[in-house]
């Protein structure tokens, strides 16, 4: 019988909360095939004791979470977008799976977040799995927080306000901004390459550019979708 196509490289505390969750890379072996992604090897964040869909409805999905103004009962409450993800989906298959432990070596490109918030796991373990791979992208909500801002040499800090890129640059992170379709680029912003306003005229495998300021690049807009 083969492997399931990942590993786990994190058993443990989250970062967070001290809950027990766990992460998960997977696209190893075998290609992902979300088209704006690309091939790229995928890091799940996971609550431990619960699937993904329940800990949704719960409140346990704030272990790897945090505050993210979409997680859906937070959003709900204040009347925002969800997140996107589809957590019935691959989310669930993630969590039921079996997975050898260890941190892989890829060929790859790591998609730092698949589902869940980065920073919800030592740093040291984040920084290992980025070295381990060929580039990433990656995204935070926590950005304001003093306990991770080592992070933005990896991250991006994910914004959804004019008013919040401007504060999250003046402390120097790069951002990536959602922006309704009427609101314009900032100077200091580019539209993301990988997007449909852009014309999908790259994927983020290729692209790269959402990595922090290891990347001396502008700052990325993506209109909400």
């Amino acid at each position: 019988m083969s492997k399931p196509n990942g590993a786990t490289i994190y058993s443990g505390e989250s970062q967070l909360n001290g809950k027990n969750i766990k992460a998960i890379i997977t696209g190893i072996s075998v290609d992902s095939q979300n088209v704006k992604t690309g091939p790229m090897a995928q890091l799940w964040i996971l609550f431990a004791n619960e699937r993904p869909t329940d800990a949704a409805q719960s409140g346990a999905d704030s272990a790897v979470c945090g505050e993210c103004p979409h997680r859906p009962l937070l959003a709900k409450a204040n009347n925002v977008k969800e997140c996107y993800v589809n957590l019935g989906q691959a989310p669930n298959g993630v969590y039921k799976t079996q997975y050898d432990s260890g941190l892989p070596m890829t060929k790859k490109a790591l998609r730092l977040g698949a589902y869940g918030e980065p920073t919800a796991l030592p740093f040291n373990i984040v920084k290992s799995a980025v070295d381990n791979a060929q580039g990433h992208t990656g995204y935070t909500h926590q950005w304001k927080n003093p306990k991770f801002q080592q992070f933005k040499t990896l991250l991006m800090a994910s914004v959804d306000s004019e008013s919040e890129a401007v504060e999250a640059q003046s402390m120097g992170w790069r951002t990536f901004r959602v922006r309704k379709t009427e609101d314009a680029l900032l100077p200091s912003e580019i539209a993301c390459p990988a997007s449909k306003e852009s014309g999908f005229r790259t994927t983020c495998d290729n692209c790269q550019l959402c990595a922090g300021t290891s990347r001396n690049a502008k700052n990325i807009a993506i209109i909400e979708h």
